[in-house]
């Protein structure tokens, strides 16, 4: 049954192309999915566009507004407040949803004030990171103002629970899309100018102490002496890069380090087609979109035992936990897979396919119906 058409706002703090992040993207899929399903999408950003990119914003079918700069020092809540309030009133919309927990904060008074229902969705890095203070004042007004919490996995709803004992938070996990084009894996080989037995794995993220690259780059070297060959792709960007790259060649791994920088989406998947392992060496990870994309080309994958990760990857798939920066167990695993030779993994690829946006769209709309109704 097809979903009453709605004019949805949501609200976020990040977004493409100023940052190409996990909340970022996930609101822009958000708003595009929707869109596609004929609902009217406000995106309200509540940072400024820096000037430089807007001449290259492309059109879409969702409407995109970024809030100015705030006038005064110190008015940051409120000035963004009352920009959401000024955008909703010519908007007009029937849901005003936060893309993070601050976010919620503003959809709830805005809604509030317009008597409009509102929606928080926790993302997981505010509440993770929050101070005493936060949990106390931003983090607790955010999850208990609106008229919905949301959490992408359970541990978030959980750490929401015995932060700020708000317990009632709705799980909704994240999803993912496919490219329309997907390569095999010899066509992707090719088109990254890999040899047929390459010993390759793939990391993607940003850039950041918190993505535990470091710890990855450590772990390879051991990689590196049992597998000479080997080749370790590091895509994204980030204020850590220059950092990593120096880290590489004191450890003598440069030769088999490669920095792809930022990929668009489909050389991404076309890396992740041509690789024999994908690694997520997180500190902190609130869930991870980017194991659901590496499993849905059914590549095995190696993350740390943090956050939401658990969650995300299947029980019985080709999947293994290591504990947060345990260097060895994470060359272990590495060397591991590398030894067993690459085999698609089924339960991967199935496991992943639940997540995908043509199911995710739905489940949406239809809490966007309960509220309301």
């Amino acid at each position: 049954m097809k979903a009453d058409v709605m004019r949805i706002m949501l609200v976020v703090n990040e977004f493409p192309p100023e940052k190409i992040a996990g909340t970022a993207m996930a609101t822009q899929a958000l708003a595009e999915n929707l869109a596609a399903h004929g609902h009217q999408v406000l995106v309200l950003v509540t940072t400024p566009c820096p000037p430089a990119l807007v001449d290259g914003l492309e059109a879409s079918d969702y409407q995109l507004l970024w809030m100015t700069v705030r006038p005064l020092r110190g008015s940051g809540i409120i000035w963004r407040i009352w920009q959401a309030w000024r955008a909703a009133r010519r908007f007009k919309p029937q849901i005003i949803q936060g893309q993070a927990v601050s976010c919620g904060l503003i959809a709830a008074v805005v809604g509030r004030l317009l008597h409009v229902p509102s929606l928080c969705y926790a993302q997981g890095y505010d509440v993770y990171e929050s101070t005493r203070w936060q949990q106390r004042t931003e983090i607790r007004w955010g999850c208990a103002w609106p008229d919905k919490l949301l959490a992408v996995t359970r541990n978030l709803a959980d750490t929401i629970g015995n932060k700020t004992g708000i317990g009632d938070a709705q799980v909704l996990p994240h999803a993912f899309a496919l490219p329309e084009r997907i390569f095999t894996r010899d066509e992707a080989r090719v088109r990254c100018g890999l040899a047929g037995d390459a010993h390759v794995a793939f990391s993607i993220g940003r850039l950041e102490s918190f993505k535990g690259h470091d710890v990855l780059l450590n772990a390879w070297v051991g990689v590196v002496q049992q597998y000479p060959g080997a080749t370790l792709w590091i895509a994204g960007s980030g204020s850590k890069k220059a950092v990593l790259q120096q880290q590489a060649l004191a450890l003598g791994v440069e030769r088999n380090v490669e920095f792809l920088g930022h990929l668009m989406v489909d050389s991404v998947h076309q890396h992740m087609a041509a690789a024999d392992v994908f690694v997520l060496p997180s500190r902190s990870e609130p869930f991870g979109i980017v194991l659901l994309e590496a499993m849905a080309h059914g590549l095995p994958v190696i993350a740390s035992d943090v956050g939401g990760i658990p969650e995300v990857v299947p029980e019985n798939g080709d999947t293994r936990l290591v504990p947060v920066e345990d260097v060895q167990a994470l060359q272990a695993a590495i060397s591991g897979k590398f030894s067993e030779g690459f085999a698609s993994s089924q339960m991967n690829r199935q496991h992943a396919l639940q997540f995908e946006w043509g199911r995710q769209v739905g489940r949406f709309e239809m809490i966007y119906q309960q509220l309301v109704r």
